[in-house]
C-alpha cells in the first residue's frame, strides 16, 4: 500500500537524519520531510478511489442480478404465451410456469437483496477504512511534525545560548 511506504519513506528520513551532538535530537531536511507529507495526502485518495472501485463492482453485479431476473421473467412470460392451449397439460404447464417464475422472482429478489447488503457493508468497511487511514496518516503526521517543532525549538535555544554566551565574551573584551 502507497500509504504504508510513506510513513516507512518519512520513519526512514527520522531516523537516518544526523544526531545533534550530546542531545537525542536530529536534522532534518524540512523539504524532505514535506515533501513526504504532501505525498501522504496525495496517497489517502487511493484507498478512497480502491473503496470506489469495490462500489462499482458491486453496481455491475446488481445490474447485472436485474438484467437477469428481467430476462428470466420475459422468458418464462413468453414461454407462458406460447402455449395457450386448454388441454390439461398445457394448464398443468402453465401453472408450472407460474410456480417457476413466482420462484425466479423471488431468487432474483433474494439475490437482489444480499447484493444489496453486502455492497452497503462494502461502503461501509471501505468508508470506515478510509477514516481510519486518513486518521491514521494525519495523526502521525501530526506527531512528527510536532517533534520536529520540538527539535527546532530546542535548537534555537541552543543557539540563542551560544550567542549570549558570544556576547558576554565579547562585552568582557570590551571592558578590558
Amino acid at each position: 500500500m502507497e500509504i504504508l511506504t510513506l510513513i516507512d519513506r518519512l520513519e526512514n528520513l527520522v531516523t537516518s537524519a544526523s544526531r545533534v551532538p550530546a542531545t537525542h535530537k536530529v536534522i532534518l531536511d524540512l523539504e524532505r520531510v514535506l515533501s513526504l507529507v504532501d505525498q501522504l495526502r496525495l496517497g489517502v485518495p487511493k484507498d478512497v478511489q480502491d473503496a470506489e472501485q469495490i462500489l462499482a463492482k458491486k453496481e455491475t453485479l446488481l445490474n447485472h442480478a436485474l438484467m437477469e431476473a428481467r430476462r428470466i421473467k420475459t422468458s418464462a412470460e413468453e414461454e407462458s404465451r406460447s402455449r395457450v392451449d386448454q388441454s390439461e397439460i398445457v394448464k398443468g404447464a402453465n401453472r408450472r410456469a407460474e410456480q417457476t417464475l413466482a420462484e425466479a422472482k423471488a431468487k432474483a429478489d433474494e439475490m437482489v437483496k444480499a447484493v444489496q447488503d453486502h455492497a452497503q457493508k462494502v461502503r461501509q468497511d471501505a468508508n470506515t477504512y478510509a477514516q481510519d487511514r486518513i486518521a491514521d496518516s494525519n495523526n502521525y503526521a501530526r506527531d512528527v511534525l510536532y517533534s520536529l517543532e520540538q527539535q527546532l525549538s530546542n535548537l534555537l535555544g541552543s543557539i540563542r545560548r551560544g550567542l549570549d554566551v558570544l556576547d558576554v565574551e565579547r562585552e568582557e573584551l570590551e571592558v578590558k
